[in-house]
């Protein structure tokens, strides 16, 4: 009987567990088991089901080292390398430094006359717009000369207003300095015929009869500036390393191999600017000083040389006139009617005019009578040089030539003394290469990518 309930009791006990398994092992809705992974976690032995596994390639993606499955390998192209690396400091060599000051000293020089040049041509190209607006009557055809008196007027307005209120409010300075430079744009017709006559008559001498007529007025003084400041701007650039050029060869050499070919380059360059400045002498030559074609190199330095002595003459003796005719023109008298014959014949007399040109040819160069003499210079059988400084004028072209062609000699020797670096342009210290990405970049990228 007892193995009996003993049996009843096992089966009994089976029949439980049958009918209730899930009461122990399954867990709640809010509490992972501990056998079991949770849904957003991967187990150490199974990878994410959103990450590839480390020693499997994703399934969208193709390996690095393969190829897509439907897209053919693509060849490797190299990249030229670029020697972005800087030579080697080294000492520059003692022969050198003379060549180093004298670098440094011309420099200097330059960039001073530079300065020089800048003033000079903001100078002269205010006057000639002041002169222009201010010789233009408000009421004219012309309405040149009411903008120029409107701006004026708001700028000398607002100018006052703004200094006088110094002890007042920022917002009533602010505000007094618009109103007065309203009311000076306003006023503009009120005094619109002031200094008409005392600007034309200053204008006209200028262009008309003074030292200014020789170089083409005060727009022919502009422009020949404007070239000087070119050509002065261009040696201070080469002097720097910072002209133009083209180092698709330099960039990719290695500093022991850069510095021939930028010697050679500097050379060639010089020889270049060397051969158009002869050039552009030997036209100004011909056509401006009247050199014969056929004639020799030194004879017409000589035509050049005679013609400038000329020139330079001219232009002492219609500066001297000038400072005799500049009080005349500030107190409003007319520039040409100041000079009679009398004065005009005793200033002749007292410049040197018979011993330049002879005292038959001086003499023809007096007048007679009651009449007025215009106060410039006048040459014997050529008349009044108008323009005449210009043809000295253009020889800025082959000086200017001339100088960049010694700057590029002077960057030889200081490069083969050892005081003048050949490293490359800062695009190949920045390791640039065609394509416009740099090589770290590219090293970074996939190969298909490079390709």
């Amino acid at each position: 009987m007892a193995e009996k309930d003993d049996q009843d009791q096992a089966e009994n006990g089976e029949a439980g567990a049958a009918e209730a398994p899930e009461a122990k092992d399954e867990p709640t809705k809010d509490e992972p088991t501990k056998d079991e992974p949770t849904k957003d976690e991967p187990t150490k032995d199974e990878p994410a089901k959103d990450e590839p596994a480390k020693d499997e390639p994703a399934k969208d993606e193709p390996a690095k080292d393969e190829p897509a499955k439907d897209e053919p390998a693509k060849a490797k192209v190299k990249i030229p390398e670029v020697h972005a690396e800087k030579a080697p400091e080294r000492p520059g060599a003692a022969w050198g430094l003379p060549f180093v000051k004298a670098d440094a000293a011309w420099t200097k020089w330059e960039m001073w006359l530079c300065a020089v040049v800048v003033l000079l041509e903001v100078l002269v190209l205010s006057m000639w717009v002041g002169l222009k607006g201010l010789s233009t009557a408000a009421d004219g055809s012309s309405k040149a000369g009411l903008v120029f008196r409107a701006l004026s007027g708001a700028l000398i307005f607002g100018l006052a207003a703004h200094f006088a209120l110094k002890s007042q409010k920022q917002s009533v300075r602010s505000g007094a300095t618009v109103a007065a430079s309203v009311v000076g744009l306003l006023l503009a017709k009120t005094w619109g015929h002031v200094g008409v006559d005392w600007a034309s008559n200053l204008l006209n001498w200028f262009q008309q009869a003074s030292f200014l007529t020789l170089l083409g007025g005060l727009r022919g003084v502009g422009t020949r500036l404007t070239l000087l400041l070119t050509l002065l701007g261009g040696s201070l650039a080469t002097a720097a390393g910072k002209h133009i050029t083209i180092d698709l060869l330099t960039r990719y050499l290695r500093p022991k191999h850069r510095l021939p070919v930028v010697l050679t380059g500097w050379l060639g360059a010089s020889v270049i600017v060397g051969i158009g400045a002869w050039g552009f002498f030997d036209h100004i030559a011909i056509d401006e000083f009247d050199a014969r074609a056929e004639a020799p190199a030194g004879e017409k330095f000589s035509a050049v040389g005679t013609r400038l002595g000329e020139h330079f003459f001219v232009a002492r003796k219609q500066i001297a006139l000038d400072l005799k005719t500049l009080p005349h023109v500030v107190k409003g008298e007319r520039y040409s009617d100041w000079m009679d014959s009398n004065a005009w014949n005793a200033w002749v007399d007292e410049n040197g005019f018979a011993e330049r040109y002879g005292a038959d040819k001086a003499k023809l160069l007096k007048t007679s009578g009651d009449m007025k003499k215009t106060p410039i210079v006048v040459v014997p059988e050529k008349g009044e040089p108008r323009g005449e400084l210009v043809k000295a004028a253009n020889l800025v072209f082959p000086i200017g030539l001339l100088i960049i062609s010694l700057r590029f000699l002077l960057l030889c020797l200081l490069a083969l003394s050892g005081h003048k670096k050949v490293d490359s342009e800062a695009h190949a210290d920045m390791n640039v290469v065609p394509g416009g990405k740099t090589s770290a970049k590219l090293e970074d990228e996939p190969a298909e990518e490079k390709a």
